[in-house]
């Protein structure tokens, strides 16, 4: 042997893992990938043995941390070290936290719901998150300094946004109300030799230290951490009466609807200069009754055709992008707590260059010019009315029969997709006009489908003959101007019964191929590379590898765009099924939420960090497949009326 390897071997010694070392403790070969579905072992050794563990290889080799992996027993929690990283350069060591119902101590009646208990998880991973953030007295950075500095010795652990997601970095087991935490850590070395004594100090004093006060019930935070829990299952309730009451939408009085930014989902400071929180007009406001809240007003829009509108900068769209983000509830800090819609809402913008599969639209668009079959309809690059007429015929085949809501800016749509004039339509004949405008089909979608709208309008006034509903925002304030708009209509013309006639009949649902799911490369890779990116195949870089997700503004984090990426791995690879409807595709994806080892099993199949992953409406998962270049749909005989 010669070169880097002579000088390794003669460095470090050949003895195998860990540079040589074995300790009493059990160790795992590489075929234990990420150790993901660790069982913890009533007889592992405790804290103390791991301390000296870590104190004996101080000086040695990186690679003798991975002598650590496996189960240790602490006082208060068990602690599962889990994928070593391999270098002081490489992504951090997971780490998993286990405290039995009585360690924990946290009161029953605060996670006695599941919507209470992913509440309280939210809070504690916050907490925790602060407090692991705090600097700490001996610890080093990471990546400072040159080859010979301290390096690592940082804790992380996913943190939550504004919104309250369920996520597997903090979960309660429903069956034992057992407390698992995921989070992850920088090893800490000198060059690439083990810290041992810090990182004793780490993982045996200071994360101790964190457990004690950032996941131990005491006295003097369960006032904080209830208002939180109570805050967020009085969404939960909200959007569950708003959907029974038939509505598309609620927002509270006092809510905060604009960001800090267009980067920023946090709220504009209450001290911000004309600032104006948002008021019900008193014809749309109605009261509910919340289970800790008790009662709150606001503004209640109903299923049918709803236009906002107004000037430009006057706040249209502010309210819109608050109203698609109602599925999820927020933080009770985040001003829209009280903002909620059914989880049935499903926004639709242009999207030019999207991939179409086998879709239907036939009720938008037909007689192509080059002939092309629109009843069975696929393109590698749509265009951006044929992407909005795929999206909602979609929408209508993704909620498989339940009413919902789509919402359109127009700023954001494809202006021949939502109106035709009537200067255009005397220029352009009508057999020479492949495309349906949406404007035609929107009361039908409503009544065939139960399929409500909710659009900002600013120039397409002939929005105004089909609403129900104008809801007028000036200065950032709402008013109903519903009588207004009729009026206006009422002294124009515009005929709309003939371009009705057919309505939806013929759509039809479809099935994908289950490996379609998986990229063409072995091994397959798809790996989120941002909150609207997933690299679906071997070169980032290359646009047929890319899953674009950026129609899916209702995504808000990357831990998100993860639990949709390892669930396309999972069920590309491991689904017996050949083919799938959408519907059995979604309630797959829930189905694997539900346990502990469904998310070890998304995270697993998409090589992912066990603790970086937040559930998403299946709806999303549903969208996702559907700009999956490489998925194959065949449509099914049966079809929806």
């Amino acid at each position: 042997m010669s070169g880097r390897g002579a000088y390794y071997k003669a460095r470090y010694g050949g003895g195998g893992r860990g540079g040589g070392s074995t300790g009493n403790h059990q160790s795992f070969s590489p075929q234990h990938h990420d150790l993901k579905r660790l069982k913890f072992d009533p007889g592992a050794q405790n804290g103390a043995a791991l301390r000296q563990m870590l104190l004996e290889r101080d000086n040695r080799p990186y690679p003798a941390y991975r002598d650590t992996e496996g189960s240790w027993k602490f006082d208060r929690f068990r602690l599962g070290v889990m994928r070593i990283q391999s270098d002081p350069f490489a992504p951090p060591t997971r780490l998993k936290i286990n405290l039995s119902d009585d360690q924990h101590r946290w009161p029953q009646h605060l996670r006695a719901s599941p919507i209470r208990r992913t509440a309280l998880a939210d809070w504690l991973t916050r907490r925790f998150a602060r407090l692991i953030k705090l600097p700490q007295t001996g610890s080093s950075q990471s990546g400072g300094g040159g080859w010979h500095s301290a390096k690592g010795g940082d804790f992380s652990i996913d943190i939550p946004g504004e919104q309250v997601l369920e996520r597997s970095s903090c979960r309660f087991n429903d069956q034992n109300g057992e407390l698992t935490l995921r989070m992850s850590i920088n090893l800490p070395a000198r060059g690439r030799s083990i810290l041992g004594e810090l990182a004793a100090k780490m993982l045996c004093d200071q994360l101790s230290n964190y457990v004690d006060r950032g996941l131990v019930w005491v006295k003097e935070i369960e006032s904080e951490a209830a208002e939180w829990v109570e805050t967020v299952e009085d969404q939960d309730a909200l959007r569950n009466l708003v959907t029974e009451a038939g509505l598309t939408a609620f927002i509270g009085n006092g809510s905060i609807l604009p960001r800090q930014s267009g980067a920023s989902a946090l709220p504009m400071p209450s001290s911000t200069p004309g600032l104006v929180p948002f008021k019900s007009p008193p014809t749309l406001e109605r009261v509910f009754e919340l289970p800790n809240r008790g009662k709150v007003a606001g503004m209640a829009i109903p299923k049918g055709i709803t236009i906002i509108v107004g000037g430009g900068f006057h706040g249209k769209s502010t309210l819109l992008e608050a109203i698609s983000n109602g599925p999820s509830n927020h933080t009770p800090t985040s001003g829209l707590s009280l903002v909620v819609t059914p989880t049935a809402t499903i926004p639709v913008s242009s999207e030019d260059g999207r991939v179409v599969n086998s879709c239907h639209i036939s009720p938008f668009i037909r007689n192509l010019p080059n002939g092309k079959d629109t009843d069975c309809f696929s393109t590698s690059d749509a265009s951006g009315s044929t992407s909005m007429a795929a999206s909602c015929v979609e929408a209508i085949e993704l909620l498989g029969g339940r009413p919902g809501t789509i919402l359109l800016d127009e700023d954001g749509c494809a202006v021949n997709f939502l109106i035709r004039d009537d200067k255009m339509r005397l220029l352009v004949q009508k057999e020479s006009e492949p495309i349906t405008p949406y404007i035609f089909k929107v009361q039908s979608l409503c009544k065939d489908h139960g399929i409500s709208t909710i659009m900002v309008v600013g120039g397409c006034g002939d929005y105004c003959h089909v609403a129900d509903c104008c809801i007028m925002m000036e200065n950032y304030q709402a008013f109903d101007t519903t009588d207004r708009a009729k009026k206006v209509a009422d002294s124009f013309t515009f005929e709309v019964e003939k371009e009705q006639e057919n309505g939806f009949q013929g759509l039809r649902h479809r099935k994908v191929s289950t490996k379609s799911l998986l990229p063409r490369s072995s091994p397959p890779k798809i790996t989120a590379k941002t909150t609207h990116c997933i690299q679906h195949g071997p070169e980032a870089s290359e646009p047929d590898h890319q899953l674009d997700l950026s129609g899916l503004i209702q995504l808000s984090t990357t831990s998100q765009t993860r639990s949709i990426a390892g669930f396309l791995a999972h069920f590309g690879a491991g689904n017996q099924a050949q083919s799938m409807t959408l519907q059995e595709l979604m309630a797959l994806y829930e189905r694997l939420w539900q346990t502990e080892d469904g998310v070890e099993r998304l995270a697993e199949a998409g090589r992912m960090d066990p603790g970086a992953l937040a559930r998403v409406n299946s709806l999303l998962v549903g969208m996702a497949v559907n700009r999956l270049r490489t998925a194959r749909f065949e449509q099914l005989s049966a079809h929806t009326k």
